[in-house]
């Protein structure tokens, strides 16, 4: 492990938190008083994520300001030609292959922490950071990790970290289990609001908001999802071994690269999916990564999704990781503090725009690999 660097007595902190599945118009649906005062003392806006839109490619661009051909968290399952291990909801941060912001601050002589967020638990190509809690585990909540904020915001200045980033449920789960529409939505939504309150009113208490910037996020939205394209029973029946991910970009993976010219037409009259090889697959995906991506790439449009077997889904249900036009893929991006403008509202912002913002308030140079730019509800 490398040490760390000389830490610097940060003078600004900078907190953001990631709602897991909260669509930009969520909060539109009742009455949530926290997210209501950031909206009236800060910013509110739209965020547009990377593709796929799924939890780990997603939160990888947020903390690396990079896309997924780059940093390499391709999809939250996905297998690696060269290392021939499968990628499944890992939390190693060795599979990333860009710098996230915590290693960065860290580097740079501002103490980092991190809860739950993709990929902190463990180190960097070596690197660590000074707090971070982890592995992941599901059953502790949001109120658990609300008191370790409000502790690390009680430490002296010396030990004081200067990046904190968590990860919340957010609404992902209602999401999924009855769909974008459910008014369970709304219910879990109020939930975080509660918690988010309870880290305004400390800020509030120790009197520190002209030194802290409150950052809230998602990670994509959600879409009625009402059937499944039998993608890997196509390629089951053409006799043809093959891996196949699921959900609405699916890779598929074959024993033999010879079996290419049979996959491609195995899969030519499946309706309702585009099918790329990687020669053709759009550059402007930017998901192209040279060892993870499939020898096919299949992707859908709302609501369908590759799935196994073929038919209607078990009623009204939710997913994501469709194409960042869409929609209802885009996330939710709210802000309040230093240097955040008064009641803005932004329309289109970019989640690889987020850590060339968080370098920007922590007075720190962004990551190596960062593509974005600072967001404009910056004061400059």
């Amino acid at each position: 492990m490398v040490a760390m660097s000389t830490t610097v007595i940060a003078e600004n902190t900078v907190i953001v938190l990631s709602w897991d599945g909260v669509r930009y118009d969520y909060p539109d649906r009742g009455e949530f008083p926290a997210l209501e005062r950031m909206a009236q003392q800060g910013m509110r806006g739209r965020l547009t994520t990377v593709y796929p839109s799924k939890t780990f490619p997603t939160h990888m661009s947020m903390a690396t300001g990079t896309h997924p051909d780059t940093h390499g968290i391709v999809g939250n399952i996905f297998f690696d030609r060269k290392t021939e291990s499968m990628f499944q909801y890992a939390n190693d941060g060795d599979w990333v292959d860009a710098e996230p912001i915590w290693i960065t601050a860290q580097r740079q002589g501002v103490d980092a922490a991190t809860y739950h967020w993709v990929a902190s638990y463990s180190d960097w190509q070596g690197r660590s950071h000074r707090y971070r809690e982890g592995p992941f585990n599901p059953l502790i909540s949001d109120e658990t990790k609300v008191d370790r904020i409000l502790e690390w915001l009680d430490f002296p200045a010396n030990e004081r970290p200067g990046l904190i980033m968590a990860y919340w449920s957010g609404t992902d789960g209602p999401g999924h289990r009855a769909g974008p529409d459910s008014p369970l939505v709304a219910e879990q939504l109020a939930t975080q609001d509660v918690q988010l309150m309870r880290i305004i009113n400390k800020v509030d208490q120790l009197q520190r908001w002209d030194e802290t910037t409150l950052i809230v996020v998602s990670d994509h939205g959600m879409a009625l999802v009402t059937e499944n394209v039998d993608v890997e029973g196509a390629i089951d029946e053409a006799g043809i071994e093959a891996v196949v991910t699921r959900g609405p970009v699916g890779f598929v993976y074959l024993e033999q690269a010879s079996d290419l010219q049979s996959a491609l037409a195995a899969l030519k009259n499946l309706p309702h999916i585009n099918v790329y090889t990687q020669a053709n697959l759009p550059q402007s995906f930017r998901m192209a990564h040279p060892t993870r991506i499939g020898d096919l790439i299949i992707t859908t449009s709302p609501p369908f999704t590759v799935g196994d077997p073929a038919g209607k889904t078990d009623g009204p249900g939710g997913t994501h990781g469709y194409h960042p036009d869409e929609d209802d893929m885009k996330a939710i991006i709210f802000a309040m503090g230093r240097n955040v403008k008064t009641g803005m509202v932004a329309r289109e912002l970019h989640q690889i725009d987020l850590v060339p913002t968080i370098a920007d308030l922590l007075d720190i140079k962004a990551p190596k690999h960062s593509e974005g730019k600072v967001m404009e509800w910056v004061k400059r």
